[in-house]
């Protein structure tokens, strides 16, 4: 959460911080997992304690995404004000995004401006994994935000169940970025409980999804199992997953 005190920095005083949260170690780490170009390997604790003294600055944000290096990118995700962030924006920084890590980072930021539906369709028509797999990590988040509103970049059910008819055909096919974020929205969508019924019926065909991981040591989650314990999990609560976590409106990871 944003401090009440937090101020403007200059462009000298982020990057500075931003190097001073990281570690040779992390920048080992980001090369491991095939982040390519500068990066300072910052961590998210000194990130986030970043966030809260840096107030949103859509002219710093702008200056550390021309930077190159990873973690300023991904730093202007986090502070670029609700008002500049506009679909010319978006597809701007998409197409300087070549990582999944970042890509993660600006689908978020996406998922959460009132473009987010729209956005999410046009990316998930591109040909290269990363542009596609950030569309289908919008789907993903804004299946579980079922009360927000079309104004509001909201996604409907009824689209909703043609991203399952998509899924369905194309997962087990997709490239590998692409596969693993399919496989994540499949879930999404199941969380939702307007469309769960379907989507258990799509991920009950659909079954276990081969994702590469490469170095990750996280493991592709099996989208029938998944949603089936989430629900699960909130029901014992007397809740639904949209009125958990994952249904928080959230700019960045």
């Amino acid at each position: 959460m944003k401090s009440k005190n937090a101020k403007r920095y200059s462009y000298a005083a982020v990057m500075k911080e931003l190097e001073a949260g990281g570690s040779a170690a992390r920048i080992a780490l980001c090369k491991r997992l095939g982040l390519d170009g500068p990066t300072f390997g910052t961590s998210y604790a000194a990130l986030k304690a970043l966030d809260k003294k840096v107030a949103d600055d859509t002219e710093l944000a702008l200056k550390l995404w021309a930077s190159g290096n990873h973690d300023a990118r991904v730093f202007a995700c986090w502070i670029v004000e609700e008002k500049s962030i506009t679909m010319k924006l978006l597809d701007t920084w998409a197409k300087d995004t070549s990582s999944r890590a970042l890509g993660l980072e600006l689908a978020t930021l996406t998922a959460f401006s009132r473009h987010a539906s729209r956005q999410s369709r046009k990316w998930r028509k591109a040909k290269d994994d990363v542009r596609c797999g950030m569309g289908w990590i919008v789907v993903g988040l804004l299946a579980t935000q079922p009360d927000r509103s079309a104004e509001e970049g909201g996604i409907t059910d009824d689209e909703l169940r043609v991203c399952l008819e998509e899924i369905e055909a194309k997962i087990h096919s997709a490239q590998n970025g692409t596969k693993s974020n399919m496989n994540s929205a499949l879930i999404g969508i199941g969380c939702r409980m307007s469309t769960s019924k379907a989507a258990l019926a799509v991920a009950k065909r659909v079954g276990k999804v081969d994702v590469d991981q490469g170095n990750r040591s996280c493991k592709t989650r099996v989208p029938l199992d998944e949603i089936k314990k989430t629900i699960a999990h909130y029901e014992k609560k007397g809740k639904t997953p949209a009125e958990g976590a994952a249904g928080l409106r959230r700019r960045h990871c």
